[in-house]
């Protein structure tokens, strides 16, 4: 009789589908992200902004209650800013449906566009967890080994960084718009609030996706921990330094910037030129306000160059996928 028992024994252990290795990967990256104390900051912060922004929309709601201490408090101020806060009350309680509607989607066009930049830097600080080091340890080959396919990696690595970006973007916004309109004094507000939540999700997943993936072409150029983050860094400042630049040289330079690419995005959902015009229209005292905004800057905001940024990130990702490609193959 042998010492050992040599014969076949059924697995008994719980069976998960290929939908849980994919979430294997995307978690254990997700980890080895946080664990950056650094980056747990990043994420501290953002969700402070969030709650700064619903604090905010708090005190928007408070203004249609007439005797509220907010109400009182504000009514104590100058006679110019006295006049504006009562012609915008009273904007607000005669059209709910479109002054709460228009306010908020103002706001969280704002919102979102200048807190991208902390999910920028966050997404920045995971390169290195994505495809870099497994390009410096070689665990791409172990990867292949198994029961795991080049697709099935990369869309691991890829929920890594979207994952990143819940947590220092898409989160918070939603989180704010849940809050702030929870602490209404009407809870109509979230039926009043649906097109700005609705322009977040649209704004923030297609821009998340596309910068996800472009993460995954960064982290794929070099096995240098070091060297990623700063490709990455360079590209974003010097996106950011050539915009004034291409105003008076060429105009075009001005979509190898993501981040001028998905402003124009952003514009081009929000309707911000129309819904200032609305604001504009409804309260004598903010037209007359916004007339002194040059009229270069209110085209823009009336016309975004959205044809240009579509095909600006459409040349980013097909040259973020040509050096996925070519890098993450097992050797």
């Amino acid at each position: 009789m042998p010492l050992h028992d040599a014969h076949y024994q059924h697995w008994g252990g719980a069976h998960t589908g290929i939908w849980g290795r994919r979430w294997v990967i995307a978690q254990n990256g997700l980890s080895a992200c946080l664990r950056s104390k650094l980056l747990r900051y990043v994420v501290l912060v953002s969700w402070v902004g969030g709650l700064l922004m619903a604090a905010f929309l708090f005190f928007l709601g408070q203004l249609l209650v007439p005797d509220s201490n907010m109400t009182r408090w504000v009514m104590q101020i100058s006679p110019d800013i006295r006049a504006f806060v009562r012609m915008f009350t009273s904007w607000l309680q005669d059209h709910p449906e479109v002054s709460v509607g228009t306010t908020q989607n103002v706001l969280f066009y704002y919102y979102g566009v200048y807190s991208m930049p902390l999910s920028i830097i966050a997404l920045g600080m995971a390169l290195p967890a994505l495809i870099t080091r497994d390009l410096a340890s070689n665990a791409i080959l172990i990867y292949s080994s198994k029961a795991v396919t080049r697709g099935d990696y990369l869309l691991g690595k890829f929920c890594t960084a979207f994952g990143v970006m819940t947590l220092t973007w898409l989160g918070p916004l939603c989180g704010a718009w849940f809050v702030g309109n929870l602490l209404a004094p009407d809870w109509t507000f979230f039926w009043h609030a649906r097109i700005a939540l609705i322009h977040v999700l649209i704004f923030g997943l297609s821009s998340m996706a596309v910068l996800s993936l472009l993460a995954l072409g960064v982290s794929a150029v070099s096995s240098r921990e070091k060297s990623t983050p700063a490709l990455w860094f360079t590209w974003w400042v010097l996106g950011l330094a050539i915009q004034p630049i291409a105003l008076h040289t060429l105009q075009w330079l001005r979509h190898l910037s993501f981040g001028y690419n998905l402003k124009q995005i952003a514009l081009a959902v929000f309707h911000l030129g129309r819904e200032l015009q609305t604001a504009q229209d409804s309260i004598p005292i903010l037209g007359q306000l916004l007339r002194q905004v040059p009229p270069a800057t209110r085209a823009a905001l009336d016309h975004p160059l959205l044809g240009g940024a579509v095909m600006g990130l459409a040349v980013m990702l097909l040259t973020a996928a040509l050096i996925v490609n070519k890098r993450v193959v097992p050797e």
